[in-house]
């Protein structure tokens, strides 16, 4: 195949409208990013209050480098779930829905962590309920700015 001018016209058109419109990955997320945490749990529970249990995160007490911090919410069968962290620049820092075909309603990750903090996890389960996790977590070197 050669390249002749329509072609590479096309590619350069192409390019400069991407460079041209550049996109937030968090202005794609539904999640409000300066929400207080009471309006961010609003957003997520609707009218039904969390319930304490149902939701389990893992992670460590003390977390030397808040740039990556290993949490695991286990939520047995939610249909959605919401990791919230209210010392953070951004509170929500994850949101995921879990399929029919889901073998666990389960998730591993790594997050930030800007100071010590609680850590919440919010849970939507079918019947419309939903219920709350938390863990403290002290940090030793902030990870946001």
């Amino acid at each position: 195949m050669t390249l002749n001018r329509r072609d590479a016209m096309q590619v350069s058109l192409w390019a400069l409208m991407c460079l041209a419109l550049p996109v937030r990955a968090q202005d794609l997320v539904a999640l409000p990013n300066v929400a207080t945490l009471e309006e961010l749990i609003y957003s997520f529970a609707g009218d039904a209050p969390p319930e304490k249990g149902g939701v389990s995160i893992g992670m460590e007490a003390i977390a030397e480098d808040g740039y990556r911090v290993p949490v695991t919410i286990d939520a047995p069968s939610a249909e959605e779930v919401m990791l919230i962290a209210p010392g953070n620049p951004v509170l929500p820092v994850l949101r995921a829905r879990f399929g029919p075909l889901a073998g666990a309603q389960s998730i591993a990750t790594r997050m930030r962590l800007g100071q010590s903090q609680e850590v919440f996890a919010l849970a939507r389960l079918p019947g419309g309920g939903v219920n709350r996790g938390a863990q403290a977590v002290s940090v030793i070197v902030g990870g946001c700015s």
